[in-house]
């Protein structure tokens, strides 16, 4: 029989984790917990917005149920708009689950369901003998009950087959004693479902080669990893809606010594990073730093620096040695760029923004990248406030809200969005489409392009919807390189349109570089990466 207390050695050696997402199970024997229970984790969730024609998939999760097995009698969800019942579904179940991952999919058709709906998913169940039921998760003290989910009738804005990616967002194989994603196959199907073309498994490369069923133990033949990697093979094979990138999320030191990490997308090898993993005590050491990195990188892979200006809460400084990445960090030449924007517009992303545009008029040619840092989390996360004590939950950092805009990539095509993002032909988005180039000699110039002319026409092309709202302001901007501030060249406002097109003339007398912002009425944006240009002399 198992113990039902889990206990490792030594109390400081986790503490940083707590800050993370929330595994219910994990306790030291000598320790209370008044979130434990003795009980399998119990959690549904469904994007947070469902394109049209898609259904509405609803995730079922039990996860530690090895521990403790539990009879699932039946799972009944109801759907309301507007606090009226629309929809329900009886499924039943009667299954004995001894597992420690289950997990099962549920569609359910949207024809004549549209805008905002709320769905709660009642669970019924024995565990230990006792009869016992839940709606739509079981942890103790979370106060929302119920997914929020949008059916819109227009999809995610769209032209030039851009695709639309997740470029950070860890599935179940980010597994420990705190936190936890969900399953590939449901993350692609969220993905499909919420109008995503493409989604990266940034898993941390700290449990990407641990041994099965250990949170602390390396496994020299790294199965874990590859197994991924022929799973992700696998359903690419099979599910032609949506791409999955095979990458992970390394830590690695900045110049400084501090933990810091990046995103390591489609590099055909395992890069191991352990350094604030906690697998070892007192042991904060990397295997690489940001300048070392590089030379293991693979021509097909990209490094992208993730969350580089993040807040680090003063106990994680301390006590697990992480740090913000560093101007010499950023500036290595084979660092693609930044991943600015996580999940939210926030002091993190505005600082991120200030060093980015520092950046740039230091004539750094660096491209910004957005993500969300999702651990699974299709509509609500939760998180372990003060360890063992309380838990935090809130509607952001959800998987799919943010997103790169690819343009010019093939659909299904792992070497062409990656090619793309190498080249900064891409945008940052949470709900409209922006594409930029200059016209020049009857050439046209994408984003992230250097060209060495001193005239051209900006070419500028932006789309909403009526669920994202019109174009509230549009500014051009350009960056003399050298100089302290931006400057705003053109700049439209209220608009009332959910599209705009048009031409604007530039001139460069010295090495410049142009970028647009677009704001939207319902507190929307999309940021373009920079076209340089560098006149003949």
């Amino acid at each position: 029989m198992e113990s039902l207390d889990f206990y490792i050695e030594p109390f400081y050696q986790y503490f940083p984790f707590f800050l993370l997402y929330a595994e219910l199970h994990f306790r030291f024997k000598y320790f209370g917990s008044r979130y434990f229970q003795k009980v399998p984790e119990i959690n549904a969730d469904t994007p947070f917005r469902i394109e049209p024609g898609e259904s509405l998939p609803i995730y079922l999760l039990i996860k530690d149920a090895h521990i403790f097995p539990i009879r699932l009698d039946s799972v009944h969800i109801v759907i309301s708009q507007n606090k009226e019942k629309v929809k329900s579904l009886n499924h039943k179940v009667g299954i004995h689950i001894e597992k420690p991952w289950w997990e099962e999919l549920i569609e359910i058709p949207t024809e004549g369901l549209i805008g905002e709906h709320t769905i709660e998913v009642h669970f019924t169940y024995s565990c230990n003998g006792e009869m016992k039921s839940c709606i739509t998760h079981n942890y103790p003290q979370s106060k929302i009950h119920f997914l929020s989910t949008n059916i819109s009738k227009h999809t995610y804005p769209r032209k030039n087959k851009v695709q639309y990616g997740d470029l950070h967002y860890h599935t179940n194989l980010t597994d420990d004693m705190v936190e936890f994603g969900a399953s590939i196959p449901a993350s692609a199907r969220a993905s499909a479902a919420m109008g995503l073309d493409f989604f990266c498994t940034t898993d941390h490369s700290y449990d990407l080669d641990d041994k099965e069923g250990s949170w602390t133990e390396t496994d020299p033949d790294l199965h874990k990893w590859n197994d991924s990697r022929r799973q992700i093979k696998q359903e690419n094979k099979i599910n032609k809606n949506v791409l999955i990138i095979p990458s992970e999320e390394l830590s690695l030191h900045n110049t400084k010594g501090q933990n810091v990490h990046a995103l390591i997308l489609n590099n055909p090898t395992f890069l191991p990073g352990a350094g604030d993993g906690g697998e070892k005590l007192f042991d904060f050491s990397a295997e690489f730093t940001t300048s070392t990195v590089h030379e293991q990188l693979e021509d097909t892979a990209l490094c992208i620096a993730a969350h580089p200006y993040n807040h680090i809460p003063l106990i994680q400084r301390k006590l697990f040695k992480r740090g913000i990445w560093g101007e010499k960090d950023v500036i290595q030449d084979n660092l693609a760029g930044l991943q600015i924007l996580n999940g939210m517009d926030d002091k993190d992303f505005r600082r991120g923004m200030s060093k980015w545009r520092k950046l740039l008029l230091n004539g750094f040619k660096k491209y910004i990248y957005a993500g969300n840092d999702a651990h699974g989390n299709f509509n609500i996360f939760r998180q372990i406030k003060t360890p063992f004590f309380s838990l935090r939950e809130a509607r952001q950092q959800i998987f799919g809200v943010c997103r790169t805009g690819v343009i010019d990539s093939k659909k299904n095509n792992i070497h062409s969005v990656i090619q793309s993002m190498k080249k900064g032909n891409c945008f940052i988005t949470n709900g409209a489409y922006l594409n930029m180039t200059i016209l020049n000699s009857g050439k046209s110039f994408a984003m992230g392009s250097s060209i060495p002319h001193r005239k051209g026409e900006i070419y500028l092309d932006i789309l909403s919807s009526e669920e994202f709202g019109n174009i509230r302001n549009v500014k051009l901007i350009r960056g003399i390189i050298g100089e302290k501030k931006e400057k705003v060249i053109f700049q439209y406002d209220k608009l009332h349109s959910c599209q705009m097109q048009e031409i604007i003339s530039v001139t460069a007398e010295s090495e410049s570089y142009f970028r647009c912002e677009v704001m939207l009425e319902n507190g929307g944006y999309a940021f373009s990466n920079p076209i340089w240009m560098h006149p003949k002399n």
